[in-house]
């Protein structure tokens, strides 16, 4: 008898644990979508994944097989150069992994795609990691991102692509020299020098329109001078603009990579072209 209740105990052990670990799972997740246990235990068990609550597991399964489509072979068959990687990532996705770190998160992505990238001899060793970019999108379905990549033709060229299907079309290529790229809200737009100035803030008359409460109508301008782009903010805005963290009140020079953050809005980053040479010994700015 006493063997007996000792056969129970053991296999009620060993059933109320994955129970235990089910519920508190679930309440967790519950709590993350503002749903009831029960509620986020049977969404998730949905063979739609866009149904079910996302977790960092399935999330990186989606992201990273989406960045698996990153190498584009160019007309000649070779694989050109990708510069800069861009996921538009539905509000769900981008909230979930704010939990962890939305830099963390692209860093990740980034990293994995590195290895993967010379894995698949897409480029030599000793080539930085190109950086991937994530950005907030409300039209987007829950673990649907849109990939959007940049890629150097000949080294003197760019190309964009969407939704993984690379674009040969020759006539959607443009010189790199002095060209730079403005990116919020997963929409991008290209300056170039003989268009310049461009004015930035939410009012409809502005070139680049940053629709966002903390932005001005009309807050700053992104002239072209001595061979680089500068960012003006002007007078009377309401909120501070910041370059890379630091406040600006006067014409502030951006660099590939820079930053811009006006209030509480989301970032907006500016690339600059570069030339991407053939050989192993080049060296590139990446935004």
């Amino acid at each position: 008898m006493n063997e007996f209740v000792g056969f129970l105990v053991v296999i009620g052990f060993f059933i109320a644990l994955p129970v235990a670990a089910a519920f508190f799972f679930f309440h967790h997740v519950g709590r993350l979508h503002n749903v009831s246990t029960l509620s986020a235990a049977r969404d998730y068990l949905r063979k739609d994944l866009d149904a079910g609550p996302l977790t960092p597991w399935r999330m990186n399964l989606r992201y990273r097989a989406i960045l698996r489509q990153t190498g584009v072979k160019g007309p000649s068959g070779s694989v050109m150069p990708v510069r800069k990687v861009t996921l538009a990532m539905p509000v769900e996705d981008f909230r979930f992994a704010q939990q962890f770190g939305i830099a963390e998160f692209a860093r990740q992505l980034a990293d994995y795609r590195h290895k993967y990238a010379l894995k698949q001899g897409w480029y030599p060793p000793g080539e930085d990691p190109v950086p991937v970019a994530v950005w907030p999108d409300e039209s987007r379905k829950r673990l649907r991102p849109e990939l959007s990549y940049e890629v150097a033709r000949d080294g003197l060229t760019r190309t964009i692509t969407t939704e993984g299907n690379p674009v040969d079309d020759i006539s959607r290529t443009e010189p790199l020299n002095g060209l730079a790229w403005i990116t919020f809200q997963g929409k991008e737009w290209t300056l170039r020098p003989r268009e310049a100035p461009y004015r930035l803030g939410r009012g409809e008359e502005n070139q680049i329109r940053t629709i966002h409460e903390t932005i001005s109508a009309r807050h700053a301008v992104i002239r072209y001078s001595r061979d680089s782009w500068v960012l003006e903010p002007l007078e009377r805005t309401t909120n501070p603009t910041r370059v890379d963290g630091q406040k600006i009140t006067g014409p502030t020079p951006l660099s590939s990579g820079s930053i811009i953050r006006i209030g509480d809005a989301d970032p907006i980053r500016f690339d600059e072209g570069a030339a991407v040479i053939g050989d192993s010994t080049a060296t590139d700015r990446r935004g």
